[in-house]
């Protein structure tokens, strides 16, 4: 019976070894599958950066023209062609509106790279994401009714304020879940 005892003692330090080396190639495993996710939030992050830089200096060089012309025709005091020349300018605000979408991806994949994926900010940053989708489209699909009397590129549009609403929708998941993640801690 002594000898039955001692084996089954050793079967469990056995067993609890075995499960204690198994947490701990799961927490290895965990922290591996992590620092994998954030060194991609970290490369999303540059990515975004990078096309921020490209498109905003791509703007920047489609309007600097008619701000060169606007100047030049207010300095002599000539207002003959600021109406064309505000067209020209307007049509630009939605490309803007998607340059502060793409801003927002930044900032949100930055805070991913270091901070926790169930946060408030994180919700905060996929809403206003996409609120800059959708204010981009439904500003295209305006400014283009107002000047040329039909919206040009209406599917397109569609799908990004389509896009849009679908980030806003996916950041009050988000929310939710926060607040879940939150009681959980507090209970545990």
């Amino acid at each position: 019976m002594e000898q039955h005892k001692a084996l089954d003692a050793n079967q469990y330090n056995l067993y609890v070894l075995h499960k204690v080396c198994n947490w701990r190639c799961k927490v290895t495993d965990a922290k591996k599958r992590v620092q994998t996710l954030q060194g991609d939030f970290s490369s999303m992050a540059r990515l975004l950066s990078l096309l921020f830089a490209f498109a905003a200096l791509s703007l920047f060089a489609e309007a600097y023209v008619p701000l060169k012309q606007l100047g030049a025709m207010l300095f002599a005091g000539d207002r003959t062609g600021i109406r064309a020349i505000g067209e020209r300018l307007i049509a630009l605000l939605p490309a803007i509106m998607l340059l502060g979408a793409v801003w927002q991806g930044r900032l949100l994949f930055s805070h991913l790279e270091n901070g926790p994926l169930l946060a408030p900010v994180t919700a905060q940053h996929v809403r206003r994401c996409g609120e800059w989708m959708v204010s981009a489209a439904v500003s295209a699909l305006v400014i283009g009714e107002i000047q040329h009397g039909r919206a040009t590129g209406s599917a397109l549009l569609v799908g990004v304020a389509a896009v849009g609403l679908a980030l806003r929708s996916l950041a009050g998941v988000l929310d939710h879940a926060a607040v879940m993640q939150a009681d959980l801690d507090q209970i545990v």
